[in-house]
């Protein structure tokens, strides 16, 4: 194990990617992946592994325990948070409430965490099917996400006000981490036997984080609805029938529009696990797939998207199939024009490969591919890109 891989493990290097649960922040920003996914690269959304078998085996030792645990919870203080510019949007849309909240002055400092939940073991968990079963009075389901790539899920509840309840659930892992600002108070409390934190927020803002260590599951529960019995909601948390997401006729509607590309080749022990997207709407032109293949036994994974795009340069449109490719290999640089990886053929269609990357593209069609993993390498994953076809009996 290197030095590095050793902070990693035991949380002295933060993770990049964050959910932030702050008053004075947008909320389509924070946790609709649904829509945050047409905007944003999904490399995150490949679980990175966790070198840290040595320190389980040691920790168990001291333990003198032999019960496995996949999720722990860590908690680092943000010691200075400095707003620079106020904003109008706020996580609630209830302006009665709202004008009870505690102005936010440019350029106070306001404290805060950083909550993570992180895997301990490398096995695969599947997210599940896990939501509040008891909806305090008035409040219905409105938006449930499709985010099992990300390894979490949000689900939105909402009231006739406008005031709204949100709920994660998260698979233990470095991107699953949640941020939350202008903490009045800190209390640790059980829910259903498993610790858990709740935090109050100025203006209101109420969040319980909770984990549950043996089945490697993070929860949380957010709200401004000072009416709310957040910890009764939190404690009713069980497995229920599976949701429906909110967007999946957009899915389906965009892989009539992209094409249902697969491939007729996967390492053995591979599967689909999840497929979403969203097509294009109204007088756009972007619109994306996201495929996920996970080895459960072997907890590898290999991510497949694609999408439309359009480039344009000092001298107008290109379809140019290096430039639409080059976006996703390591290594390019904008602006110096220097590319990366090998050139390969696909298919046809001119493509460019890395170890751990290819990307290729249709420059008629305006469709670009990505195959990636840090599992499946080199050779091994040209192949599975070289036999990806699309389905025509769907």
């Amino acid at each position: 194990m290197r030095r590095e891989d050793l902070f990693y493990a035991i949380g002295m290097v933060d993770d990049e990617h964050l959910i932030q649960c702050e008053m004075s922040r947008n909320s389509s920003s924070i946790d609709d992946m649904e829509d945050l996914n047409m905007h944003t690269k999904k490399k995150g959304f490949i679980k990175k592994t966790l070198l840290i078998a040595a320190i389980i085996v040691l920790m168990l030792a001291l333990m003198g325990s032999a019960v496995a645990i996949f999720v722990t919870m860590r908690t680092q203080k943000i010691k200075m948070y400095q707003i620079t510019t106020p904003t109008e949007n706020t996580l609630q849309t209830n302006k009665e409430e709202t004008a009870e909240q505690e102005t936010i002055i440019p350029g106070k400092i306001y404290e805060g965490e950083i909550i993570s939940f992180d895997e301990v073991q490398n096995v695969f968990i599947e997210l599940g099917s896990y939501y509040p079963q008891l909806i305090p009075d008035g409040y219905i389901m409105t938006f449930v996400s499709n985010d099992a790539p990300l390894q979490n899920q949000v689900i939105h509840y909402e009231n006739e006000k406008g005031s709204l309840i949100k709920f994660w659930i998260y698979v233990g892992d470095p991107a699953s981490n949640i941020e939350i600002y202008d903490i009045v108070s800190k209390d640790e409390v059980l829910v259903n036997g498993h610790q858990g934190i709740l935090y109050e927020q100025k203006g209101g803002g109420r969040l319980v984080v909770w984990i549950d260590e043996k089945q490697g599951y993070g929860f949380a529960l957010l709200t401004y609805d000072t009416s709310v019995d957040l910890l009764a909601m939190a404690e009713s948390t069980a497995e229920g029938e599976r949701l429906e997401p909110t967007l999946s006729a957009e899915t389906m509607k965009v892989l009539e529009e992209l094409g249902d590309w697969n491939p007729q080749y996967l390492p053995e022990g591979f599967e689909e696990l999840n497929v979403q997207g969203f097509p294009i709407v109204n007088d756009g032109w972007y619109s994306y797939v996201r495929k996920w293949y996970v080895n459960k036994a072997e907890d590898t994974q290999i991510y497949l998207e694609y999408e439309t795009y359009s480039i344009i340069t000092k001298d107008g449109y290109t379809d140019d199939a290096r430039t639409a490719c080059s976006f996703y290999i390591p290594g390019y640089h904008i602006l110096k024009g220097e590319t990366a990886g090998r050139e390969v053929d696909i298919n046809g269609m001119f493509g460019i490969a890395s170890e751990n990357d290819i990307a290729w593209a249709d420059p008629k069609k305006h469709i670009v591919y990505h195959l990636y993993s840090e599992d499946i390498i080199d050779e091994e994953l040209l192949k599975v890109a070289q036999n990806i076809i699309e389905n025509t009996n769907s």
